[in-house]
């Protein structure tokens, strides 16, 4: 391959925009925009997407845990792999570039290189990995975990989604069977390497007008359930010299947590109180007992358990103050993943190749990549999402920043089917 080739073959961000907007339609409806996994709307997102590969006469295959994967043949299909591969599974009320774009894009790969004759050594396989979100089950990456091999974890076939319908079921339409679903692992040798676009779950690439973010690595997260027990009494006739308020010693304990990432975290270190129950929620009761959830997230599993230590001593020294006790229960973990430096390099020459600025940076968010990494060479690609939205109707990313993103796709694929 030489840099003329590489420089003369663009992707058509007009096209990928044009698919992005169709797909919308697969799920748009009195106002609002869902395709929750394994739904009727995903049903016929997964159809349009395959339909398009059958107009390139591709006939795409589904596999036992309901990962739609399309491949264009390369030279010698004995090779391994070049992975594409995101999802179009939303949130409720989701926006129409999340997972959608990098399925997409490699769609877009398929529909550049069948016209201009280039054909690579390696096979591409794109694929659109199953229930990601976990918006409607409860727990997400399913399919990226069968592919890699992963434990299913937490994963319930009996949960059920907010209508009564359970996992199991919905699965079986789809014609995935549950026993089945560990079939769909890929062995190592059959991988080359994962490549996904995604637009930026945050702010940081729109803020600095630098349209290309080269993920070094996706934060692992570890949930808690913290409780603070305290001394139920009336409202009325307790004095406040005589209170063991468990709400009051739970909301000092909240509103410390950016005081102690600032002084024990880094940059991209977060922690985060999303729920909270107070017992017996009562307005002349003084609340016994204050049950919140704790997540934080971090690149790396150290700087997560360094965190939950100064967290955990802080909730002890206001306890001691307040005279009231705590319990952390631990809920769950997932464990940080570092993309491969071989395809990162790779990102980033297509960047410099392409004349576009790019940013190294992490993911606070979850991917696909983070399960695929457990067993593949993975890189991914991020480009702004306006104003850092994401998960909303509001998300949107320009034209110009998608053909941006694509081309540095394209050109990674080149080079990495060059040197693989």
């Amino acid at each position: 391959m030489n840099m003329k080739m590489n420089t003369n073959m663009k992707m058509n961000g007009a096209r990928v925009v044009e698919r992005l907007e169709e797909l919308y339609l697969c799920g748009k409806r009195d106002g609002s925009h869902s395709r929750l996994a394994f739904s009727e709307e995903d049903r016929k997102g997964r159809e349009l997407f395959a339909s398009c590969f059958r107009a390139l006469g591709i006939e795409p295959l589904t596999d036992a845990a309901g990962n739609v994967v399309a491949r264009l043949p390369g030279e010698d299909d004995s090779l391994p792999a070049i992975l594409i591969g995101s999802h179009l599974d939303t949130v409720p009320d989701g926006g129409k570039y999340d997972g959608a774009l990098g399925c997409v894009a490699g769609l877009e790969v398929v529909e550049t290189l069948l016209p201009s004759g280039k054909r690579l050594r390696h096979p591409l396989d794109v694929v659109v990995f199953a229930d990601e979100e976990g918006a409607r089950f409860g727990s997400g990456m399913m399919g990226s975990g069968a592919f890699s091999g992963a434990p299913l974890g937490d994963f319930s076939p009996t949960a059920e989604d907010k209508t009564g319908v359970s996992r199991v079921d919905a699965l079986a339409a789809f014609g995935v069977k549950h026993e089945d679903m560990g079939k769909a692992a890929r062995e190592k040798a059959t991988v080359l390497c994962s490549l996904e676009l995604h637009i930026e779950q945050g702010g940081s690439l729109f803020r600095s007008g630098i349209p290309i973010g080269v993920v070094t690595a996706i934060a692992g997260v570890k949930r808690i359930e913290v409780t603070v027990k305290g001394e139920m009494n009336h409202a009325g006739s307790t004095l406040m010299a005589n209170r063991r308020d468990a709400l009051v010693a739970g909301a000092r304990f909240i509103a410390s947590v950016p005081e102690i990432l600032a002084a024990h975290g880094n940059a991209y270190s977060v922690a985060t109180v999303g729920t909270i129950a107070v017992r017996p929620n009562a307005v002349n009761v003084i609340p016994g007992s204050c049950v919140f959830s704790l997540e934080i997230r971090d690149r790396e599993g150290s700087m997560i358990e360094k965190i939950e230590s100064a967290l955990e001593r802080r909730l002890e020294e206001i306890a001691e103050d307040g005279g009231t006790a705590y319990d952390f229960k631990f809920v769950s973990e997932t464990r940080p993943a570092h993309m491969d430096d071989k395809v990162k390099d790779a990102i980033a020459r297509a960047s410099e190749e392409a004349g576009y600025p790019y940013a190294l940076m992490p993911s606070g968010a979850f991917h696909d990549s983070l399960m695929l990494a457990r067993s593949f060479p993975c890189g991914m690609i991020f480009i702004p999402s306006v104003n850092g939205v994401s998960h909303s109707p509001k998300e949107f990313s320009t034209e110009e920043d998608i053909q941006k993103g694509c081309d540095v796709l394209l050109r990674t694929v080149l080079t990495l089917d060059k040197s693989g």
